[in-house]
């Protein structure tokens, strides 16, 4: 019973913290949106999106292999933590100079190169992070305190701040002071359970640590690209307001992505164990994890299809109306990872990084070429498209590669959902015009009857999965 209770609580801890600081982020995000405009509001999105890609050096992987072995070997926490944090110190460092040297050169204005670089000081705070190993000691309740902390100060301080467009340049900073104050908050954790962390430089060991994430860290550069291409490019191409009408959507859409990895990073652990300790009980986890994914995914896509008019008018009003149409379409991206985030952990948790690096980077190539191609032409519908096509690619690969080694039929999982999803489509087509709580109300109590009705998830399926792993243990 210990490792079912172990995964509920990690799950449900981690769950509450995530909703708190979603509601919190997506609330800042629609207020500035309001009071900065479109144009304004693209700046900022364009500056962090620049940003992303700088953190990327500083993880390297780095964050996925601690959590995975610090969950096989607890007793080698401290060297795993001090040698990662100070590794990841020198990789923002280098990362940070590099960013200066791009701000001089690049032809944007004075505002947005200023949010560049007081963002790019959130690389430092960024490396001193070390959520992925309470993570991996299946502590998360450590983890969900520090990011509500973040992102609480963030959004009191923007409110409190903030009050017009003349506040721009100030956000970042505070954006800076949240993150501070969470990654302190787990180093103060970590030296009262485990004694002081130090700064390391074995460099030996350093070689074999990028030795084994250098395929997770390939594959998480090459995943960025998916988030953030698209931005900057729209930026350099199409200006700042085309870039907040965008953002605006994307960042509806990041508030729903954001729920997926809550079930997911609660079960890579014990998914990492499970590859050493039973086959079959990684299998069963798979599968029933894949399953309740579907089932919850196909409705928000056609959902957020029919209601995305009334949602990004309610959230963000008139301004942003040209951003309609690319939260339509991103929606479905959402529908795919979520059935697919299972498969793609498993590959990571099963030492398939490789595999995992070369799947990412097909897509990456569909995105990069898709969004030099479509966005010229049909601005942010055509970021929103790539984004859309380079996620089946992605997704295509995974499920080919895993179905073969599990034997799973993925269309057998999405069947009855997609059934009951579409007739609550109607339901929800025929009250879009109404109160949109009460359109997403009808759409959510009629998805749930007929879910039920044709035994999309069955209780005795979720019986069977207990059962399961808990057998030989």
């Amino acid at each position: 019973m210990g490792t079912i209770r172990r995964v509920a609580r990690n799950f449900l801890s981690v769950s509450f913290a995530e909703v708190i600081l979603r509601c919190i982020t997506f609330l800042v995000i629609v207020y500035l949106a309001r009071i900065l405009a479109p144009a304004n509001f693209g700046k900022i999105g364009f500056a962090q999106a620049v940003v992303a890609y700088f953190l990327l050096p500083v993880n390297l992987g780095l964050t996925i292999l601690g959590i995975r072995e610090v969950a096989r070997d607890k007793d080698n926490i401290d060297n795993y933590a001090s040698n990662i944090v100070t590794l990841r110190l020198m990789l923002a460092l280098f990362s940070f100079c590099s960013l200066l040297v791009l701000v001089t050169f690049i032809r944007q204005s004075y505002e947005v190169k200023y949010l560049i670089v007081v963002y790019g000081l959130t690389l430092f705070s960024s490396a001193l992070l070390t959520e992925w190993l309470f993570q991996g000691i299946e502590k998360m309740q450590f983890m969900g305190i520090a990011r509500v902390l973040d992102k609480l100060l963030y959004g009191v301080l923007i409110f409190l701040l903030v009050r017009s467009s003349k506040e721009l340049l100030l956000i970042p900073y505070l954006w800076l002071a949240g993150n501070l104050v969470g990654t302190g908050f787990l180093i103060f954790v970590f030296v009262r359970r485990f004694g002081k962390l130090r700064l390391r430089f074995n460099f030996s060991f350093w070689k074999s640590l990028m030795r084994r994430a250098l395929p997770m860290g390939a594959a998480a550069i090459m995943i960025q690209i998916y988030y953030n291409f698209d931005v900057v490019m729209l930026g350099f191409i199409k200006g700042d307001k085309v870039v907040g009408w965008y953002s605006a959507a994307y960042k509806l859409i990041l508030l729903i992505w954001g729920f997926i990895p809550i079930f997911v990073n609660a079960v890579f652990p014990l998914m990492s164990r499970y590859y050493k300790e039973s086959q079959e009980k990684l299998r069963t986890l798979i599968s029933l994890a894949t399953r309740l994914l579907s089932t919850v995914a196909l409705p928000v896509g056609i959902g957020g299809t029919i209601l995305a008019r009334p949602i990004m008018g309610f959230f963000y009003g008139e301004k942003f109306n040209p951003g309609i149409i690319g939260f339509q379409i991103l929606i479905w991206s959402v529908v795919i990872i979520c059935i697919r985030c299972i498969y793609e952990q498993s590959f990571l948790a099963c030492n398939l990084e490789k595999r995992f690096m070369w799947g990412v980077g097909l897509g990456a190539l569909s995105n990069i070429g898709l969004n030099i191609v479509l966005i010229p032409y049909f601005s942010l519908k055509g970021a929103a498209v790539a984004t859309v096509i380079s996620e089946l690619v992605f997704s295509a690969y995974l499920l080919s590669y895993f179905q073969v080694m599990s034997r799973m039929q993925i269309m057998s999982y999405s069947l009855k959902p997609l059934v009951a999803a579409a007739l609550m489509g109607l339901v929800v087509y025929y009250a879009r015009n109404l109160n949109l709580g009460l359109s997403i109300s009808l759409g959510i109590l009629t998805y749930s009857i007929l879910i039920i009705l044709l035994k999309g998830v069955t209780f005795g399926e979720m019986a069977r999965l207990k059962e399961e792993i808990l057998a030989k243990r």
